[in-house]
């Protein structure tokens, strides 16, 4: 059902059973999947691809333009979102900065009430962005991490797989898988061990993640040498989580967050 107070752009593909509340707009060249729903007086920009199921609140933004003064408002870029998200009220989403490039945010989101997510952003999927998180631009936030209120992430970053983000944290360097993570800057407190068992990470698992938690703290993680990365390769060097850490360790670009335990 499409409110008649509602405005749908041209050249805009609306699917079965969406719903479009009061005063809402969808701009130009909109794609909206089947069995969306839109609440009232929100506002979907140009060149924004909404996945089925998804739900977005009222007095929303989404492809909305960059946060960036001076930008280009004739650049043609987009947003990309999956299936079955949860995006509250009063939400912003941008579009890419870049031409012919893309925001992109996964399926099985659950976005809170007021959060910002900036110009080329990647949220994999089943992530949970608190109420009021600031996720700038080019941050990537992987697969079932969970960002607690009001936390802020600095462009260029990167949150592994499983990291819990506490409240008000200020994350200005990349984050491993299964941490979690608090503070302002933040630093890596412990393993997200009620997320892990959420997601059915065995205690031998949990156990080991821990081990090797204890081992970084005394090496000189996160710039390892050439002999503490040797070391704890010798270690951990059968177990795959391990390898994973390592994996990601390595390709950080803007280093990771140091270990306070």
């Amino acid at each position: 059902m499409i409110h008649e107070s509602a405005y749908v752009g041209q050249n805009s593909i609306i699917g079965k059973k969406v719903s479009i509340g009061e005063f809402s707009i969808i701009g130009d060249q909109v794609s909206i999947g089947d069995g969306v729903t839109i609440c009232s007086h929100t506002k979907i920009h140009a060149n924004t691809s909404i996945g089925s199921g998804t739900c977005i609140g009222s007095v929303c933004s989404i492809g909305a333009l960059p946060n960036l003064k001076g930008f280009d408002k004739s650049i043609a870029s987009g947003l990309i979102i999956g299936s079955n998200n949860m995006i509250n009220d009063h939400t912003v989403i941008a579009r890419s900065k870049d031409p012919d490039s893309n925001t992109i945010i996964g399926n099985s989101n659950h976005i809170g009430h007021g959060a910002y997510l900036g110009h080329d952003v990647i949220i994999g999927n089943s992530t949970t962005l608190s109420a009021h998180v600031r996720i700038s631009g080019y941050t990537k936030v992987d697969d079932y991490a969970h960002v607690g209120m009001s936390a802020f992430t600095h462009q260029f970053s990167s949150v592994g797989k499983y990291v819990m983000i506490g409240a008000m944290a200020k994350v200005v360097r990349d984050i491993p898988p299964y941490f979690l993570v608090d503070g302002n800057p933040a630093l890596i407190k412990k393993i997200n061990k009620v997320g892990l068992e959420r997601q059915g990470f065995t205690a031998e698992q949990i156990h080991q993640l821990e081990r090797i938690l204890d081992a970084f703290a005394k090496s000189s993680y996160p710039s390892l040498n050439n002999e503490d990365r040797a070391k704890l390769m010798r270690q951990f060097q059968a177990c795959e989580l391990f390898l994973k850490l390592m994996q990601f360790i390595d390709n950080s670009k803007r280093g990771c967050l140091r270990i306070d335990v």
